[in-house]
């Protein structure tokens, strides 16, 4: 996994998550954001998981990304499902 990868499909397995953050939105409104860490049979990588997704995903979920991206914050790769993709959490 490279930065400013567009067009991700993932499957991972949730083995950490931080404590959600709040950020403001271009709108004004705040929002949240959590880092979690996923893992598949190539390695970790870490999760931006925005708004609702925070409450959705927990330590030992199963989640899908479906046409996401990646992005380099603070030094390490992270991937999100963004505006434009989808994150399923399978079980």
């Amino acid at each position: 996994m490279k930065p400013d990868m567009r067009r991700i499909d993932l499957e991972l397995t949730v083995v950490e998550m931080e404590e959600p953050r709040p950020y403001t939105r271009r709108d004004g409104r705040e929002g949240r954001v959590a880092t979690a860490t996923g893992e598949d049979e190539s390695g970790r990588i870490k999760i931006s998981l925005w708004d609702a997704d925070v409450d959705r995903v927990k330590v030992g979920s199963r989640i899908k990304i479906t046409n996401g991206y990646s992005r380099l914050f603070r030094g390490e790769i992270h991937v999100s499902s963004g505006i434009y993709g989808k994150l399923e959490v399978l079980t």
